[in-house]
């Protein structure tokens, strides 16, 4: 009784979950991530159909198909986590290899009065393509989504064990796991109903986890050169600023300038200028440690951050740097042109309390004095 009531809280649920996903679905269908999720949710429903209907129909597809509904549910899971991921389809196929290989056990089976071994092999179907599952989750590197993969991966490493106890509780001490009264049954009824709960929810969470590091991103990404915009680059000069307050590390604030690059624009024409702005961008950044920080401050002025660097160490780069955008000849792919920069740069030399518009002001004045002295050169504050 206990486990019956628990499967209609369970349809219930589910029926709720396969409408608000299939809405979702059908705002972006060529989301393939929200259709296979959706797809998920209507195999569980289709079992829970058949639950109910499966006496008015042949035993084979009533009984014997209906078997597979709840591990193809989790499969379809697996498609749709491939899709997030960006993974190989390797997961997907191994999950279609668990469920042919219970097939046909579930159709030789379907005509038997005797419900608890068909069940309790979907148990096992369930846990093997849950365990594909967690893995998936669990080898995933992305930090956005790093807390949402971990409880939900936490979760069906508790829920394939409950499911694994079923298995061993019904083929190797050939007992009913739902026995009433029996602690098991009381485990698995609460963990179904977390389930059914926790996972969608928290996928949902996962989305919305990763849209929101994406918006982030753009706000702070120039979308033309790839690298840092003024709004990116000025958080990352306060984050520096306060860890020179608290650890006194060194910082070097430099700014640079293409020179001429107006009438770059007016010869070839505005796309050829956003193309040169595009390898600049990408050749300085090649040329930077990993910590450097190289942003788009406007136009054709960049601004670099080297942390933990002084003007004796950030100078030879600087110097090199400039000599690299003289002599560089790639910049555009048909046409021979070479660019040159001004560059203005500063650093704290011990200074605490300097603010973010005071260093950068300070790199500004010191690029307008390398621009005065005939462009082409690096000056220091």
């Amino acid at each position: 009784m206990l486990l019956d009531a628990t499967l209609l809280i369970q349809d219930i649920q589910l029926l709720c979950f396969t409408i608000v996903f299939g809405v979702l679905a059908m705002q972006r269908w060529s989301d393939r991530v929200r259709r296979w999720l959706w797809y998920s949710f209507l195999a569980n429903t289709m079992g829970a159909t058949l639950d109910i209907l499966g006496h008015h129909m042949p035993a084979w597809f009533g009984n014997g198909i209906n078997e597979e509904m709840i591990p193809l549910s989790y499969a379809l899971l697996n498609v749709s986590l491939v899709y997030f991921n960006r993974r190989s389809r390797r997961p997907i196929w191994i999950s279609v290899l668990i469920l042919a290989a219970g097939l046909p056990f579930f159709l030789a089976w379907s005509s038997s009065p005797n419900r608890i071994p068909s069940n309790t092999l979907a148990d096992l179907l369930i846990a093997l393509v849950c365990m594909v599952t967690a893995e998936l989750l669990f080898n995933s590197r992305e930090k956005s989504t790093r807390a949402p993969r971990l409880l939900m991966g936490l979760f069906l490493a508790f829920f394939v064990a409950v499911e694994l106890a079923r298995v061993w509780v019904v083929f190797v001490r050939h007992v009913d796991p739902d026995a009433a009264g029996s602690r098991l049954a009381i485990v698995s009824v609460v963990t179904y109903i977390v389930n059914v709960s926790l996972l969608p929810l928290a996928y949902v969470w996962m989305i919305q986890a990763r849209q929101e590091w994406e918006l982030v991103q753009q706000s702070m990404i120039d979308p033309l050169t790839g690298v840092l915009n003024r709004r990116g680059l000025e958080q990352t000069l306060d984050r520096e600023l306060a860890r020179n307050h608290r650890f006194g590390d060194e910082l070097t604030v430099a700014m640079l300038d293409l020179d001429h690059f107006k009438n770059l624009n007016d010869q070839y024409g505005h796309a050829v200028g956003d193309t040169i702005l595009m390898s600049v961008a990408q050749l300085i950044a090649a040329q930077l440690r990993g910590t450097d920080v190289i942003g788009r401050f406007g136009g054709e002025e960049f601004v670099l951050l080297f942390p933990n660097a002084d003007l004796d160490q950030s100078g030879p780069v600087l110097e090199r740097l400039c000599e690299i955008l003289r002599e560089e000849t790639s910049l555009l792919p048909s046409i021979d042109i070479r660019v040159t920069a001004s560059f203005g740069a500063t650093s704290l030399r011990g200074r605490r309390g300097v603010t973010a518009a005071a260093l950068l002001n300070e790199a500004d004045i010191a690029l307008y004095r390398a621009k005065a002295n005939g462009r082409d050169r690096v000056c220091f504050f």
